[in-house]
């Protein structure tokens, strides 16, 4: 019984929260990573609480104490660390009750001792505990309306999905798990005007070693070339890599905090932590992803950008819900283009479309995600992520998902550093055309704003 057991439940709970056609118990990337921090918050609670309190970095207001005649052996913190990830789980995931049961009954040894049961109770206290600390943190509010903005310039449905909603525009109100403020702890400038009057500074990080500005027009030409439907004539690489991490909801996949969380417990500086340690940092990267949601989310609604399948078809003079265009003569639209997309793995019925997502393009949640998550990861194992590497397989090319289509794509061992993990998954959502460059270096600062203080906060 360890952490890596919650951890592996947990992530299965988000593919089959998203299989078969099932009404997810937490839509989308944002309830998903507020349920993955609460199971592992859960779990490393009671397990600090028993066995090692000088691990315990997030505390309750009120949380039970364990019961006076609870030893603090190895049996029975993980008993208490079961009991608590198995409850949180159970309530977050309520349609999965049999299976979890089923999942619980291969990790309960069957000569469990009174007080690994006693132990196995009191996690369940403070899994309840985490639950009722959360249940008015605005995560209830209305997720889905169709409150569109005609103007050039802001997200509209995917014309090939035009009864799409928008999700989560309530999401940035959500009370962050560490965040005091997010416009203060993880601040984002505006994106570029569309008429090129402003330009996107860019930094100097591992991605972009040299300073330098883009504009709107150097963004639109780059994703209508490397972002465009058209595989036979474009970079086979960059399409690979952009469907590589995909995890956009398709079934038996889910969504994009899973597999960074897949993606750390891969590295082999991880697989070798003590078990108080995994449980830190398992713990610490769902909370920076939970947060990291959460200021993506904020962020995406104040300033509510168009994605290209509409900054395209919409930018020439004429065209578009008001015939403005987007003002700039340096673009040229093409009513006629589509995304390579966000990838439709595994689809239930065949042929199916990739699509657009449908919430505001800036910035891009994959990146703040990935950025927050590895970066976290990284600060709590003390080392650069250029010199972390891992091999790893995507579920999006495990040999056995299909594409849109229904055919099968062959199975890829990828190896890279994390430092070029964290590029490769930025710069993805552009070779799937569903973002802008200043998209992904955006969400890359908020993610890492949020990396900082919860790296800070674990350490």
């Amino acid at each position: 019984m360890s952490i890596l057991n919650i951890n592996d439940l947990a992530l299965k709970l988000v593919a089959l929260d998203f299989s078969d056609g099932h009404m997810p118990n937490n839509g989308g990337p944002t309830k998903t990573s507020r349920a993955l921090a609460i199971i592992h918050l859960s779990a490393h609670h009671q397990y600090a609480q028993i066995a090692k309190p000088t691990i315990l970095k997030v505390k309750l207001k009120s949380i039970p104490i364990p019961p006076s005649t609870l030893g603090n052996s190895p049996a029975i913190s993980c008993a208490a660390l079961l009991g608590a990830g198995l409850r949180a789980a159970k309530l977050l995931y309520p349609d999965f009750e049999k299976f979890i049961a089923a999942e619980a009954a291969k990790l309960t040894p069957n000569n469990i001792c009174c007080e690994q049961d006693l132990a196995f109770k009191y996690g369940e206290q403070v899994a309840n505990a985490w639950i009722e600390s959360r249940k008015n943190d605005g995560s209830q509010a209305p997720q889905l309306d169709s409150l569109y903005n005609p103007a050039p310039g802001h997200h509209r449905p995917d014309p090939l999905d035009p009864n799409q909603q928008t999700l989560g525009r309530n999401w940035g109100l959500v009370t962050p798990f560490e965040l005091s403020n997010v416009s203060l702890d993880a601040p984002l400038s505006p994106p570029p005007k569309l008429d090129d009057s402003t330009i996107y500074v860019i930094d100097p990080d591992d991605c972009y070693p040299v300073k330098h500005d883009i504009k709107y027009c150097d963004a639109f030409k780059e994703v209508i070339k490397d972002g465009k439907q058209d595989l036979p004539s474009r970079d086979p690489e960059k399409a690979v890599v952009g469907i590589f991490w995909g995890y956009d909801g398709a079934n038996k996949i889910g969504v994009p905090p899973r597999i960074y969380n897949q993606v750390v417990r891969a590295i082999k500086e991880f697989k070798v932590l003590p078990h108080d340690e995994q449980i830190k940092i398992l713990t610490a990267i769902n909370v920076a992803m939970a947060d990291a949601g959460i200021a993506a989310w904020y962020w995406k609604y104040q300033y509510d950008f168009w994605r290209p399948v509409v900054g395209s078809r919409g930018a020439d003079a004429g065209w578009g819900p008001q015939g403005q265009g987007d003002g700039n003569s340096l673009t040229k639209g093409d009513p006629f283009w589509l995304p390579l997309g966000a990838p439709n793995s595994n689809p239930v019925k065949k042929p199916a479309s990739n699509g657009t997502p449908g919430f505001p393009a800036y910035p891009s949640g994959h990146a703040t995600f990935g950025a927050a998550c590895f970066k976290t990861a990284a600060a709590l194992l003390k080392k650069d992520p250029k010199n972390i590497e891992l091999e790893f397989v995507s579920d999006e090319f495990n040999g056995v998902t299909t594409d849109n289509t229904g055919v099968v794509r062959p199975k890829y061992k990828a190896k890279f550093t994390l430092a070029k993990a964290i590029c490769d998954n930025n710069e993805s959502r552009i070779w799937l055309g569903v973002h802008w460059r200043f998209d992904a270096v955006g969400g890359d600062k908020v993610g890492t704003a949020i990396a900082k203080k919860v790296a800070s906060t674990f350490q």
